[in-house]
């Protein structure tokens, strides 16, 4: 990522191939012998929260941008964290479900 200061605004541009990198780091299926854990990266682009809602936008391992909706039912006690996490879990599920599924269609080279 570069930053550059044009007059009074600052520029920010990230590289593609850096956010690319950390989420392949981030991504991984790992056994050892009667175990396995799972762990999938995601970069977080965008929260937007309106009471009792958030919107996730986030980009995915291959670079693309999705939104996921979340709804805090106990508007009351309402949590940005737990809101956020549910949000989140829907993103992962989403990204677990299509990959799979480009699998079982043979559209999954990796």
């Amino acid at each position: 990522m570069g930053k550059y200061k044009v007059g009074d605004e600052l520029i920010v541009i990230s590289d593609p191939s850096e956010e690319k990198i950390k989420l392949r780091e981030l991504t991984k299926l790992a056994t050892d012998g009667e175990y396995a854990q799972i762990s999938w990266g995601l970069k977080i682009v965008d929260v937007e929260y309106d009471k009792p809602y958030v919107t996730l936008t986030y980009r995915n391992l291959e670079g693309e941008l999705n939104k996921v909706f979340a709804e805090c039912r106990d508007i009351k006690n309402f949590d940005h964290e737990k809101v956020l996490e549910k949000a989140l879990l829907k993103a992962f599920t989403n990204e677990i479900i299509s990959i799979s599924v480009a699998k079982n269609s043979g559209h999954y080279n990796k």
